[in-house]
């Protein structure tokens, strides 16, 4: 072998990069989800993008991190992720905007198909520092 690791340090760069790239896009999803939610005349508030990325994000992590460790960082994830999501996003939409299935399942669909596109990129982006970092 060219190098190798301890499991130590792979499952720490693991859990390092499921939980950076879950603040990303709890940052990212709450702001989107705020402008889009003003822009269909919603609300202006970040309180209510606030508490939904919040559910999000501590769903999350409470999911994600067993499977990061694993599987490591698969695409896999952003699947669970992703379904995960939009059935939690649905049902805190219509509670907290008050609209019907069919509009929130819209309005959560556009956010998370965007969560979904970053969260694949930065998934590749830091299995690319990984290799660079730890392969050598």
């Amino acid at each position: 072998m060219i190098f190798q690791l301890d499991y130590a340090t792979v499952i720490t760069f693991v859990l390092i990069s499921y939980i950076g790239i879950s603040l990303i896009l709890f940052i990212t999803g709450t702001y989107i989800m705020q402008i889009y939610a003003s822009s269909k005349k919603w609300g202006q508030s970040f309180d209510i993008p606030l508490k939904i990325n919040t559910i999000w994000l501590v769903v999350s992590l409470v999911i994600g991190i067993p499977l990061s460790l694993l599987y490591g960082d698969s695409v896999m994830i952003d699947f669970v992720r992703f379904g995960t999501n939009m059935l939690i996003g649905v049902v805190f939409a219509i509670k907290y905007y008050k609209k019907e299935k069919g509009e929130a399942i819209q309005f959560i669909l556009v956010i998370q198909v965007i969560l979904f596109i970053i969260a694949v990129i930065l998934g590749n982006i830091f299995s690319v520092l990984a290799l660079n970092v730890l392969g050598g």
